[in-house]
């Protein structure tokens, strides 16, 4: 059955949580184009927990051959998920490159921005966090029961919604304010997750397989959702 709706104080929640990036572009100086980029690398990271997690249900590290044989199987799982994204990257971020086009990024001395690398840690952090909490989950639930394909669908299509304006030249026209407009987007479309996740998924294209049926109709292909389902960490 589809999920009640929220009530008004998560609401609140979920959009006071989301708008603080903006605040801090706004109020105390933060780089518009930093906090995108740092949106484009969560994207990623969530996509490459999903794998790892993928990977390890479906080729279970060895039990019977020592540690360094499980903790070789663990660090594989790590490193093809990283490939996964490296290969998803590129069509997913060069529409960044036309999306920062007036922000002046200087991309060689972006590591060397206390601010973004403290962005770039806490992500890391929070990516850990998360593959753990899969990995456990995978222990007692199936992907299915967990609904990962939904999750992957969502943190997708979210990107999605990002890149589209940007083909029509969005970043060219407004310059410096470029990074701002798309940051904004992702807030709101993050809004629109947290809030009302299957209107999101309905709206966008090949995403309404994904969500959960309309109210007085049923989907025996659906799988019933999990109070205790993992949930990619949002950053």
């Amino acid at each position: 059955m589809p999920a009640p709706p929220l009530s008004p104080l998560a609401v609140a929640n979920a959009v006071a949580r989301n708008v603080v990036p903006l605040g801090g572009i706004l109020f105390f100086g933060w780089s518009a184009a930093n906090v995108l980029i740092l949106y484009f690398i969560d994207t990623l990271l969530a996509m490459a927990v999903m794998f790892a997690g993928l990977m390890r249900h479906f080729l279970p590290p060895p039990t019977d051959e020592g540690w360094a044989a499980r903790a070789n199987a663990e660090a594989g799982y790590v490193g093809a998920a990283l490939f996964l994204c490296a290969f998803f990257a590129v069509p997913l971020g060069i529409p960044l490159i036309f999306m920062l086009l007036g922000s002046d990024v200087a991309w060689r001395d972006l590591l060397s921005d206390p601010a973004f690398r403290s962005g770039l840690i806490l992500q890391a952090i929070a990516a850990f966090w998360s593959c753990r909490d899969l990995y456990r989950a995978l222990q007692t639930h199936t992907p299915e029961e967990l609904r990962l394909k939904r999750q992957f669908a969502l943190v997708f299509l979210r990107w999605m919604v990002v890149i589209i304006p940007s083909y029509f030249g969005i970043g060219f026209f407004l310059g410096r304010y470029a990074a701002f407009f798309f940051v904004a987007i992702y807030t709101a479309a993050t809004i629109v997750i947290d809030v009302a996740p299957d209107r999101f998924l309905r709206a966008m294209p090949g995403g309404a397989e994904d969500a959960d049926p309309l109210p007085g109709t049923s989907d025996p292909s659906a799988t019933p959702r999990d109070p205790k389902r993992w949930r990619h960490k949002k950053r």
